[in-house]
């Protein structure tokens, strides 16, 4: 037994201070109860005869990080007890018997540094193991996840978001979109995806497996003891080597972007990716749409090209439409017009009401009587006036008065209402109009123009079509029809993706072999410089040229492929110089093919991001020394059956 004025200490309580103890048998006492774990003991006040009974369990010595002191006869013993439950049981002092009343600690404090700066509730990571390794998982987890998704014979993923709406797609920006990512990291390596899909349309997948690649790989290389300044010199050189090399292995360029076969042939590979076996068709109606939307300046805009979907049908049964297509109904009895004059408005289609309550005293009846008629003619008037100056279709972004609406079918006027403003002014650059703020009269120069507007349905849906046949229209729509709400979601993706790679290739009109020919030939040439370059970068360059073989890996697994057989079969074809073999995506015979050939093409443009922005995202996560993650804010927490409902849970567990 300790002797009288020792510290008491024990195994679960290395963490704490000790505490003297100058009773002998208190510190018996006391010594049975934290040595028991589990259990009831009694611990006599000598303020008065008042017995208390504590429960501890062993659990507690380990997930609580606070103190209680204990006047017990004017000796402290620390124990581990939530602060919480001191405060309500003790209320912040016990008092001993023996003088005057003390004030017990109500916190310990935080240890001198960094967290001792913070706000209470700040998570705090540091080290490589705490900031970087354990951060490293989070990111390998994601890219497994979205490593079956990859490729034209990806997987599904059904993601079920927090409103409760099933998605079934394999779309890698649709998933990370939709995901809520807790961890710092995989939100970052989120982000780069979505930059990637927002820029290029293309290759969000792609960067997230070869980042992801690369952190894994990195984390080999510093348990091995290689410094993070090395691995990162590695990858900036091996990535400024592969940007460098691109330009050598394109292998087509695009001569005309008014040609539509060659813009689908450019287009096959990306729309293939989405939806294997349609990708001839997809592609074909996207060239037409594109070149339809391409101004006469060369420039490309895919805001000027509208997605109406129509449920129904297949997916042969889409089309194109040059022109505006709207999913509601003609509000007047007239339902077409030829050779239409339309007059567009921001405001409700009749007279305009004050935003205020007023009050209005009439007299009599004959004051009332008059009062109306004469709101009436003002209405009358102002839609006549509409209809003198040569409109034959008026359009209104606000509610539809029933008196215009009389007055409008008296007048043979068409009156469509479209309830958002960007459409109203995607429909005034179809049309050349210009939107008015008020029920007038237009100008001359406001008035568009279109050749026919008319009420359809398809497929039990009422379609407006404003239609521009043969004549200039810097607007397109293309009108998707499938069987599901997921079928029209999948064609959306596809044909958005299919748009914004046309849009790369007005910047760039070259083209890379595809189905992971590029990379392994990238990947070849990394390997040769890195066996010859000195120095410790050469292992980050080596690395760099193992994680490009992720992808075309990838693309046999999801195809079905023996994984090993087929990128032994790649890379001896790589070796022999034949840069443009690439993965044959299921169709039987060989594992490999000539991307070239097969018309498998894709964009330099949207390679050279992909390799930009996967490099740039792991070597910033390489270079993070410290993770601090505030609290949480909002309202209180609702009260769970977890007794701690109302503490952040601990980073360790």
């Amino acid at each position: 037994m300790a002797p009288a004025g020792t510290a008491l200490g024990t195994p679960e309580l290395d963490c704490f201070r000790p505490i003297a103890l100058a009773d002998t048998s208190l510190q018996r006492q006391c010594t049975r109860l934290l040595a028991a774990g589990q259990g009831a003991a009694e611990i006599p006040l000598r303020s008065g005869n008042v017995k208390k009974r504590y429960r501890r369990n062993a659990a507690d010595f380990r997930r609580r990080r606070l103190l209680m002191t204990l006047l017990l006869g004017g000796i402290s013993v620390a124990t581990p007890l939530d602060f919480a439950a001191s405060r309500r049981h003790f209320g912040g002092c016990l008092s001993s018997g023996h003088g005057p009343r003390r004030a017990m600690a109500t916190h310990v404090p935080l240890p001198p540094g960094l967290p001792q700066l913070l706000k209470a509730g700040t998570r705090y990571f540091s080290g490589l193991q705490e900031s970087l390794f354990s951060h490293i998982t989070a990111c390998r987890a994601l890219a497994m996840c979205l490593r079956t998704s990859y490729g034209p014979l990806g997987h599904n993923k059904l993601v079920i978001t927090h409103l409760g709406k099933a998605l079934c797609t394999a779309h890698a920006g649709t998933i990370l979109r939709e995901l809520e990512l807790e961890n710092p990291v995989a939100r970052m390596l989120g982000a780069a995806s979505q930059a990637q899909e927002e820029e290029t349309g293309d290759g969000a997948n792609a960067v997230v497996l070869l980042a992801g690649a690369l952190l894994d790989n990195a984390e080999k290389l510093l348990r091995a003891g290689l410094p993070v300044a090395a691995v990162r010199d590695g990858y900036d050189a091996a990535c400024k080597e592969a940007v460098r090399l691109l330009p050598g292995l394109a292998c087509h360029a695009l001569a005309d972007l008014r040609d539509p076969a060659g813009v689908a042939g450019a287009l096959r590979a990306a729309m293939g990716s989405k939806l294997f076996g349609y990708q001839d068709f997809l592609a074909g109606l996207v060239a037409r749409c594109c070149v339809a939307a391409l101004s006469p300046e060369g420039a490309f805009e895919p805001d000027n090209v509208r997605l109406c979907k129509v449920p129904g049908g297949g997916i042969t049964d889409s089309c194109l439409l040059e022109g505006m297509v709207f999913c509601t109904e003609a509000e007047s009895q007239v339902h077409q017009a030829h050779e239409a004059r339309i007059a567009v408005y921001c405001c409700p289609f009749g007279l305009a009401r004050s935003e205020t309550k007023g009050t209005v005293l009439f007299q009599g009846a004959a004051e009332m009587r008059a009062y109306g008629d004469a709101e009436e003619a003002l209405l009358g008037r102002r839609v006549r006036a509409i209809a003198e100056e040569g409109a034959s279709v008026v359009v209104v972004g606000g509610r539809v008065d029933p008196l215009a609406l009389h007055y409008a079918d008296q007048l043979g006027l068409m009156v469509v209402r479209l309830g958002s403003r960007l459409e109203l002014q995607r429909l005034c650059r179809a049309v050349g109009a210009v939107p008015l703020a008020s029920l007038e009269p237009p100008p001359p120069g406001a008035i568009g123009h279109c050749q026919r507007v008319y009420l359809s349905e398809i497929g039990s849906t009422a379609l407006v079509v404003f239609r521009q046949d043969g004549g200039a229209c810097p607007m397109a729509t293309v009108l998707l029809r499938g069987a599901t709400h997921e079928l029209l979601c999948s064609l959306e993706e596809a044909v958005t993706d299919g748009l914004n790679t046309y849009k790369a290739l007005v910047s760039d009109r070259r083209l890379l072999p595809g189905a992971g020919a590029a990379e392994m030939a990238l990947a070849v040439r990394l390997a040769t410089l890195g066996t010859y370059l000195p120095g410790p970068e050469q292992y980050g360059i080596l690395e760099f040229a193992q994680a490009l073989k992720i992808l075309p890996a990838a693309l046999a697994e999801n195809a079905g492929l023996p994984v090993n057989e087929t990128m032994a079969a790649l890379e001896a074809l790589h070796q022999l110089g034949t840069a443009t073999a690439g993965v044959r995506p299921g169709e039987g015979g060989a594992p490999t093919m000539d991307a070239a050939q097969e018309g498998v093409l894709d964009s330099l443009l949207v390679k050279e991001r992909v390799l930009r922005l996967a490099a740039h995202t792991a070597t910033t996560l390489l270079g993070v020394s410290h993770i601090l993650v505030a609290k949480k804010s909002g309202g209180p927490k609702v009260r769970g059956e977890n007794p701690n409902w109302d503490l952040e849970p601990d980073a360790l567990e």
